[in-house]
């Protein structure tokens, strides 16, 4: 015996959130709060589920969108301490780990892409690739071998 489900499963929408529905859904808990989850959806008129509302708001929504000095602040973070989540956290006030792993992997990763930065090494794509010591000495191997056999 367990809880009943918090939704009909046939009629909930999945996948991407649009503008539309994130503004139902704030204007929805500006005015009557977080009380009861499984009653916001049918509420505020959004064919989601009550988790799937819960987890807009408490991972994107409640503190609005990342500032630009925000996301330089994580963008330079990550190059120095990696996916330590928490440590880049702390530099930010109000924020969670969780949501600055979030933003990093849906927003922050693309952006650095796009820009022809490697979103791991913060290095510029367009710069000579830096050879690995194993592929220096295979080539050094192979320049000499064509030399020897002439």
């Amino acid at each position: 015996m367990g809880r009943i489900p918090c939704c009909e499963k046939d009629n909930v929408k999945r996948g991407q959130w649009t503008p539309e529905e994130d503004n139902k859904l704030l204007s929805y808990i500006t005015i009557h709060g977080t009380r009861n989850w499984r009653q916001i959806p049918k509420n505020a008129g959004l064919q989601r589920c009550g988790k799937s509302c819960r987890l807009r708001w408490t991972n994107y929504l409640r503190h609005g969108g990342f500032t630009d000095a925000e996301e330089q602040t994580i963008i330079k973070m990550h190059s120095v301490v990696g996916n330590r989540w928490s440590v880049i956290a702390a530099q930010l006030p109000g924020r969670t780990d969780n949501d600055v792993k979030n933003h990093w992997n849906t927003k922050l990763k693309k952006k650095l892409s796009g820009m022809d930065i490697d979103s791991v090494t913060h290095k510029s794509f367009s710069h000579p690739t830096v050879l690995s010591v194993g592929l220096v000495v295979a080539l050094l191997l192979m320049v000499s071998h064509l030399n020897y056999s002439r």
